[in-house]
């Protein structure tokens, strides 16, 4: 009898430690992989990062539930007959979170601050459709000649080197973020730290305790406040994708960004209506780092890409539907039809044994080894391909050294050249091919890991900027892309999938090939 009692209320407390929370009141906790870098728009640097930074603020544009673009702080927008001026309407009455006014003069000041070379941002360069922004963004203008202007507190003009018709998926990116010019211009710095930082955003920031969590509060002055069903979100650093998964089931957590690929069949059992996936514009690489001297020779970079077995890596590690990659851009990419990777058709035998003749040719063997370290970020998946991938090349004689760092740490060392092989991945800002070659551009300076330097790319990727024949424009695109993979500055693996738990308390989350769900579109349920 005793054991029967003993048994009962085990399993109550088990019962207790799975089931979700009572709605006590309406905060929302999301599991977000990383600690950020930095909550400025201008200076994020992963899909992680932007998540918050899109509940904070609002560009001209942003996203709907479907990662769609709409109307941000603009409430309309037109283009000319020639497709190289945007006139966008504002709002009226715009206010910061702190209730001062929010025009067109704080839009123009945001684009010329993420185009400043002393600001460095991460994805300016995806702007240089603008007019003198190539110029401003490398020093050779000072940022007022940017072609973004202010007529009146509520009118704001883009004039654009060529036409764009995919701009208004730009300007959605959080990159494109309005920020409060009356704020950064007096704490300069500091306009991030809680309490100091004011956003437009349908959240304001309250906390951010260092790899602990980042807390987020209503903003009462959103234009939409009303229809923002959640008060609280507070946003935690999940880099252990293990003990996430146990924190989702425990209840701790009400959504979580990717759980480890080798449960995911476990998951899927487990929590079939929790687990969320969905295709993704997203490619995942390794970037080599070409201004290193023992990687300048590309013989040597596509031996490595040949020992690479892409199939065993989506069929035995991630196994969430990925496809395998041998080409930059997915396929499901609009308006484009990818360059057929001639190493694509080889039979596994055929890679290898090419992949040790190359090794060969530029003088390495049993007797000279290749030596390279392999960076990555702290996660139990990227570990075992780290791991799968350096026993694919030490099947042709090459030595691995593996370096496994937390994520913002592995992040700077591929910006600031501070690797020889690392693993990334690049998902799309919008639907058009230009924004996965642009990475490889010599003149992107912050997502270009590789530093690949090609005129003749280069050269490409300018006549496609001003191409307005899609078909044209798309050969173009093809043609560089394919000169870029012969070069080999990085190594396709494959395309990814959106990989996220979320709790059936919580309503209106949308799967989406950008994986953007704001905070603002969401509900929670009594459990």
């Amino acid at each position: 009898m005793k054991k029967a009692v003993l048994n009962v209320f085990v399993l109550l407390a088990v019962a207790a430690a799975v089931a979700p929370p009572a709605l006590a009141d309406t905060t929302l906790r999301r599991g977000n992989r990383f600690e950020p870098s930095s909550l400025d728009p201008h200076k994020y640097q992963t899909h992680y990062e932007a998540n918050i930074v899109l509940d904070l603020f609002e560009g001209l544009l942003t996203y709907d539930t479907n990662a769609k673009p709409m109307a941000g702080v603009a409430q309309s927008w037109s283009a000319s007959a020639d497709g190289r001026t945007w006139t966008f309407q504002m709002k009226p009455k715009l206010t910061w979170s702190d209730g001062a006014p929010l025009t067109a003069g704080d839009v123009v000041f945001s684009f010329r601050r993420l185009l400043n070379p002393a600001t460095a941002a991460q994805y300016a360069q995806l702007l240089y459709v603008v007019e003198n922004a190539r110029e401003v963004n490398t020093g050779a203008l000072p940022p007022e000649k940017l072609a973004v202007t202010a007529p009146n507190d509520s009118t704001v003009i883009l004039k654009l080197t060529n036409p764009a018709p995919y701009l208004p998926e730009l300007l959605a990116n959080p990159f494109a973020a309005v920020l409060p010019r009356h704020v950064v211009e007096k704490a300069g710095l500091d306009w991030v730290k809680p309490g100091t930082m004011v956003s437009n955003g349908a959240y304001v920031l309250k906390s951010w305790s260092s790899h602990d969590k980042i807390e987020l509060a209503r903003n009462a002055r959103f234009h939409d406040a009303a229809n923002a069903r959640i008060d609280r979100v507070t946003y935690f650093p999940t880099e252990n994708i293990t003990s996430a998964l146990s924190r989702f089931r425990a209840g701790e957590l009400d959504a979580q960004i990717e759980f480890p690929a080798a449960q995911i069949d476990a998951v899927r059992a487990a929590l079939p209506a929790e687990t969320r996936l969905a295709p993704s514009l997203l490619t995942y690489y390794l970037t080599l780092n070409t201004a290193d001297p023992k990687l300048t020779d590309p013989r040597l970079r596509r031996a490595l890409s040949l020992a690479i077995d892409r199939d065993i890596l989506v069929t035995r590690i991630t196994k969430a539907g990925e496809t395998p990659a041998y080409n930059f851009v997915p396929p499901a990419i609009a308006n484009y039809t990818p360059p057929v990777h001639p190493d694509a058709s080889l039979t596994p035998e055929q890679r290898l044994a090419e992949a040790k003749r190359l090794l060969a040719e530029v003088g390495y063997g049993p007797q000279k080894p290749f030596k390279l370290a392999y960076s990555f970020s702290s996660n139990d998946d990227l570990k075992r391909i780290a791991v799968a991938v350096a026993g694919m090349w030490k099947r042709i004689g090459v030595e691995t050294e593996l370096l496994n760092r937390e994520g913002r740490v592995h992040f700077a060392a591929l910006k600031s050249g501070d690797y020889d092989a690392g693993y990334a991945g690049w998902s799309a800002d919008f639907n058009d091919a230009s924004t996965f070659l642009y990475v490889l551009q010599s003149s992107t300076v912050n997502s270009n890991y590789s530093r690949y330097r090609n005129p003749a790319f280069d050269a490409l990727m300018g006549k496609a900027g001003v191409e307005t024949d899609l078909k044209t424009r798309a050969s173009l695109l093809r043609e560089a892309e394919a000169m870029a993979l012969k070069d080999q500055p990085i190594i396709p693996l494959f395309n990814g999938v959106t990989r996220n738990l979320v709790a059936q308390t919580v309503k209106g989350w949308t799967p989406n090939p950008l994986d953007y769900n704001l905070t603002r579109y969401l509900s929670l349920a009594a459990p």
